[in-house]
């Protein structure tokens, strides 16, 4: 049986300073057969400190958020970011290419080609 001191829960939870932390979700995916695009909010950060670098088999991002300012409730609503992000055997880092849009960054990977469906005709004979 567990015993709790509800005094000091309340204590505890009303005099205690509470900040807020705002942790974005990882990433979203969208594959499709010729490409696969990854999406990840990099809102709040300046695009010329977002750091991409790309391997044939991970993506890594990297930004730190702007500025250290307490009083601005903006700065809870950004985070550092630091992803790796392992690309399928099926696409290619190295090509891979990256824009923001809306302050979502999204890179853009082509399938390689070996991995490409192929798609027959059928002949009506």
């Amino acid at each position: 049986m567990y015993r709790i001191d509800y005094s000091k829960l309340f204590e505890e939870f009303f005099n205690e300073p509470k900040t807020t932390t705002y942790v974005p979700n990882k990433f979203a995916v969208d594959i499709k057969d010729e490409s696969a695009t990854i999406a990840l909010s990099v809102l709040g950060h300046d695009p010329k400190d977002i750091e991409i670098n790309c391997f044939e088999d991970k993506i890594e991002i990297k930004a730190k958020k702007m500025g250290e300012d307490k009083e601005n409730p903006f700065n809870q609503l950004v985070s550092d970011i630091e992803e790796r992000i392992q690309v399928g055997k099926n696409f290619d880092g190295k090509k891979a290419k990256a824009e923001i849009k809306n302050g979502i960054l999204l890179i853009t990977l082509e399938r390689k080609e070996e991995s490409k469906p192929k798609k027959l005709t059928l002949k009506v004979g």
